[in-house]
């Protein structure tokens, strides 16, 4: 996200050009454009508190953003696309949970040495399971779908909560401390609150997709099992939980 803002030029040359060249060769054959996207097309509406459907405004608050909204632009330029919009991916590794891969792995990285962490707690998102979103598009081709949909599970947290309930399904002792946005240095200016509707979701696969607590402990359960395992693991790994 940071490399983003000093990057913007290779950032949308990945996000937007690169779907562009995919909506001229998806013509020519043919296929379905699938266009992953995130829930940073939001943003610009500070005073939101409610979850954003499909057809809402968008309007990004940094380059990152800006460029999947230009994604998702190009693709619209193709009939047969499908847009996915997403949050706060998560999921498990082949070498157990590594520090800045994302936020849950590093979460337990500081966990390993740390009493107290201190969490941002007034940005608000639904985090989502990589496996659940898997399942929601795959979901989505095999029902013919086209158009936008917000496919994360369901609900929304806070950054801070998200971690306290991390610490609680992997039996961490470790505090979330909460802070504020402000008390974080970051380039990135990032949504207050860019929880997505997944009712569109939802009428499609029945229930859509589980809470974003189901995630969290399905992340646990995985990660347990790949370092019970030992697949892939150094020793010292083993500790993680």
């Amino acid at each position: 996200m940071d490399a983003a803002e000093t990057q913007a030029e290779a950032c949308f040359e990945a996000n937007a050009n690169a779907v562009a060249s995919l909506v001229s060769v998806c013509r020519t054959t043919g296929t379905l454009l699938v266009q992953v996207s995130t829930d940073y097309v939001f943003g610009a509406d500070r005073t939101r508190d409610f979850p954003y459907c499909e057809e809402d405004a968008t309007g990004p608050l940094n380059a990152y953003g800006s460029s999947k909204l230009a994604g998702e632009l190009a693709a619209r330029g193709y009939d047969n696309h499908l847009i996915v919009r997403t949050c706060g991916l998560y999921s498990v590794g082949d070498n157990g949970p590594v520090r800045g891969r994302n936020f849950l792995d590093t979460m337990l990285s500081l966990a390993l040495d740390r009493p107290e962490v201190s969490v941002v707690s007034d940005q608000f998102c639904t985090p989502s399971y990589v496996p659940h979103v898997a399942r929601g598009i795959l979901g989505l081709m095999a029902a013919a779908q086209t158009g936008t949909f917000h496919v994360t599970n369901c609900g929304g947290t806070s950054w801070h909560a998200l971690a306290e309930e991390l610490f609680q399904q992997a039996g961490k002792a470790t505090r979330a401390k909460p802070i504020a946005a402000r008390e974080y240095p970051s380039k990135v200016e990032r949504p207050s609150y860019s929880v997505l509707n997944t009712k569109k979701l939802a009428n499609v696969l029945t229930n859509g997709l589980p809470d974003w607590r189901q995630g969290v402990a399905d992340y646990a359960k995985d990660t347990l099992k790949r370092i019970a395992s030992n697949l892939f693991l150094k020793p010292s790994q083993t500790e993680v939980l």
